[in-house]
């Protein structure tokens, strides 16, 4: 939390609408030892509004989780798309790939999936159901989910359904995409075996379900010959047109037949559809042959991904596959020194970006301590100039004062006694002296005594010597204002005040 703080320190999070029952409200961070930092709304909501997503769980954003997947995953094989989010938001993403194919991902398990929407492939989100007739008729369905990685975050599973296997899944990562299918390690190539006691083998290389038949009797009675014809021309043709490692156990299936025995229109109609297999077939091999040969003139990625999608068809040779295998490791080690080439060039941008940070942090820090150097000053020059300002008045308003207060003062001398400011004030008519502040009277008494000798005891000790703790205090400070060195202690004061004053009293 404390480095997103420093690296997000000058953008604003904001609770976003396309989550479902965001409120658009700004965000803060909050730091915590005891659980998870988190995002909080500003505030308690006492204006009113209040935030949907307070009550919903994190799937309710698994469209945007969705899309941010497939979009890190298309990025890795250079595959430009465009997403959208279809009405209801959040029920389902559809990716526009730059040749016109769409993907749509259905996420809402509430609504019907619409198969005939025109999307090239349809993948199911987590829950959501497939009706066993359907799924037998497709022969397999794509799925994601999506799992929570220890310390925070989501990681996205693929997965391919298959009728009476249920869903293998794996990582988004082991997803080939091709120009005729989205291929995974677990998808099937064949639909079941049409034929009584059909036995699936199933490579560990290539997961391809292989149909081994074995005949329990010679023939087979015409209307269930005839069942199991129709079945077979038809798985034929789904894996003619839609799946084409399906179209080698179909074609044997077909042969099986022939070899079975059958009515003369069927064994017509099955000739003629064991031709079209193994015309596709042969077409097939020469076009897996001429890949391989160009893969090994010029290895590219979307070479290679044409030929690893070629490798899975059953018929694939030995001597293909370890050509293609090692392109694959060649095609690697330029994908790893390319990776480390742009992960220096990140770690590159990212030190500049630090040390620029940095530098601009240290010259804004300089800016920040020069204008409060310039504020103290400022407020320093200010605040002398209030206190000039309160000097003067204070100078003024005692100048006048200052004969009569000496005068007093002297006359107390003469009779030879001590005196106060009040008993002054009484004598003299100076009401004014009554409305004095503390620092009015210093500076008063500091004018009295202004012409007064640097050898000459200060007329103010004719106040202090009654031994007042008050009269004390102000000697003191206007002793200080005149330069006059006073003893530290009140005892040694006082002494000094009896002599003071004795000498004030004997001039007279």
């Amino acid at each position: 939390m404390d480095v997103f703080r420093r690296e997000y320190e000058n953008v604003t999070i904001w609770c976003g609408t396309m989550f479902e029952g965001g409120c658009g409200r700004q965000l803060m961070t909050r730091r915590c030892t005891d659980k998870i930092c988190h995002f909080a709304h500003y505030g308690s909501g006492g204006d009113g509004h209040q935030c949907g997503r307070k009550e919903r769980g994190k799937d309710s954003a698994d469209h945007l989780f969705t899309k941010a997947h497939l979009a890190s995953w298309l990025r890795t094989r250079d595959i430009a798309a465009e997403f959208t989010y279809p009405e209801p938001r959040g029920s389902a993403v559809v990716v526009h790939l730059e040749d016109g194919r769409t993907l749509l991902v259905h996420l809402d398990r509430n609504r019907p999936v619409d198969w005939d929407g025109g999307a090239w492939e349809t993948i199911l989100g987590p829950g959501v159901r497939i009706p066993p007739g359907l799924l037998a008729q497709r022969d397999y369905v794509h799925r994601i989910r999506f799992d929570d990685r220890p310390g925070g975050g989501r990681t996205m599973q693929f997965g391919t359904e298959v009728p009476g296997e249920g869903t293998t899944w794996g990582s988004l990562d082991d997803v080939v995409l091709t120009s005729e299918s989205l291929l995974t390690a677990t998808k099937p190539v064949i639909l079941a075996a049409p034929v009584a006691e059909a036995q699936q083998v199933i490579t560990p290389a290539e997961r391809a379900i292989v149909t081994v038949v074995r005949s329990t009797t010679g023939t087979v009675p015409g209307a269930r010959q005839s069942d199991h014809v129709r079945q077979a021309l038809l798985r034929l043709d789904i894996a003619l047109r839609d799946h084409p490692r399906g179209v080698l156990p179909a074609t044997e299936a077909v042969q099986q037949l022939l070899d079975a025995g059958s009515t003369p229109a069927d064994d017509a109609r099955l000739r003629i559809a064991l031709g079209r297999g193994e015309r596709w077939l042969q077409e097939r091999a020469r076009c897996r042959r001429a890949v391989v040969e160009r893969l090994k003139e010029q290895p590219t990625s979307q070479m290679y991904e044409q030929a690893v999608d070629l490798m899975r068809d059953p018929d694939a040779s030995t001597e293909e596959k370890e050509a293609v295998a090692a392109v694959q490791v060649h095609l690697r080690r330029i994908e790893e020194q390319q990776r480390a080439a742009r992960e220096r060039e990140r770690a590159a941008r990212r030190e500049a970006q630090e040390r620029e940070r940095a530098a601009r942090a240290e010259r804004c820090a300089a800016e920040g301590r020069q204008r409060a150097e310039q504020r103290e000053a400022e407020e320093r020059e200010r605040a002398a100039a209030q206190e000039r300002a309160f000097h003067q008045a204070r100078v003024e308003k005692t100048r006048s004062l200052a004969p009569a207060v000496r005068g007093a003062l002297k006359k107390a001398a003469r009779e030879q006694r001590t005196t106060t400011l009040p008993e002054i004030q009484q004598k003299t008519g100076l009401n004014q002296l009554g409305r004095l502040s503390y620092e009015d009277q210093v500076e008063l008494l500091v004018a009295v005594d202004s012409d007064t000798t640097p050898n000459s005891p200060l007329w103010s000790a004719l106040l202090a010597a009654t031994g007042d703790s008050a009269a004390l205090r102000l000697h003191r400070d206007v002793a200080q204002r005149l330069g006059r060195p006073l003893p530290v202690s009140d005892a040694g004061l006082l002494h000094q005040l009896s002599a003071e004053r004795a000498e004030l009293h004997r001039p007279w």
